[in-house]
Parts: structure tokens; C-alpha cells; sequence
């Protein structure tokens, strides 16, 4: 099944270092396939879209959910930056994929991110 992924969505490709002197290829072995494959993509894109969906979902909920006990005190974008850093702390995705679960999470929340955020910009990459 062919995913929809937005253009805004990171596509960044990973950098990897093999070690000696011969010439190396870098590829993983895909699991469904049984086929060795580049880790750049759509097949991999997909999956890692689908995973960040996932936590988007999740964080949905969850700020529905605390909104108005676990964070009545803090602001939106006060909750937006514990919750990029936090997953930033987690092996579940590259840094851009995090920040945009956090651009993606405060657009289905209607939370605006404003330019006075300035941490949180500059942890998501918005540049003025």
C-alpha cells in the first residue's frame, strides 16, 4: 500500500561510516522483503513516516488528555518543548523527524507556535 507522505515530511539519508580499507557499500537487510536495500528509500521513508504518525496520535491524546490537570500550569509551548525533549531522548527517530512529530502534534492541536518562542524555534528549525 502506497503512503501519502507530505513534502515537509524529513527525508534526510543516513550518513554511516564502515571502517577499513576496502570499498564498502552501506545497506540493511529488509525484513519483509529479504532483500538488501539503500536506507534511503520510499519503502524506508514509509516506515519511518508511519512510526511518527504513530506518535503524533499519541501525543494527540496525550495533551487532550493533561491539558487541563498534569499541564494546567504550563503553555502550550511550554508542554510543545517537554515533549521535544523528551523524544529527542529516545532512540525513535532522527532530530528532524522529532521536531516535525512537534510541528505535526501542535497543528492538530491548534496550538500556535509563535515567533516569541524562541527556544522551541530554534529546537524545531524555524528560522525568521
Amino acid at each position: 500500500m502506497k503512503m501519502n507522505i507530505p513534502d515537509d515530511f524529513p527525508r534526510t539519508p543516513s550518513i554511516t561510516s564502515l571502517p577499513g580499507s576496502q570499498p564498502k557499500v552501506s545497506v540493511r537487510l529488509n525484513a519483509t522483503s529479504g532483500k538488501y536495500v539503500g536506507s534511503f528509500n520510499e519503502d524506508a521513508i514509509g516506515e519511518r513516516y508511519a512510526v511518527c504518525i504513530d506518535l503524533v496520535e499519541q501525543l494527540v491524546a496525550k495533551c487532550r488528555r493533561n491539558r487541563s490537570t498534569k499541564y494546567a500550569e504550563l503553555s502550550e509551548v511550554q508542554i510543545l518543548e517537554r515533549l521535544l525533549a523528551q523524544l529527542l531522548g529516545t532512540d525513535w527517530g532522527t532530530a528532524p523527524e522529532m521536531a516535525w512529530v512537534i510541528r505535526k502534534t501542535a497543528a492538530e492541536l491548534e496550538w500556535e507556535i509563535s515567533d516569541s518562542a524562541v527556544v522551541l524555534n530554534t529546537l524545531l528549525g524555524n528560522s525568521k
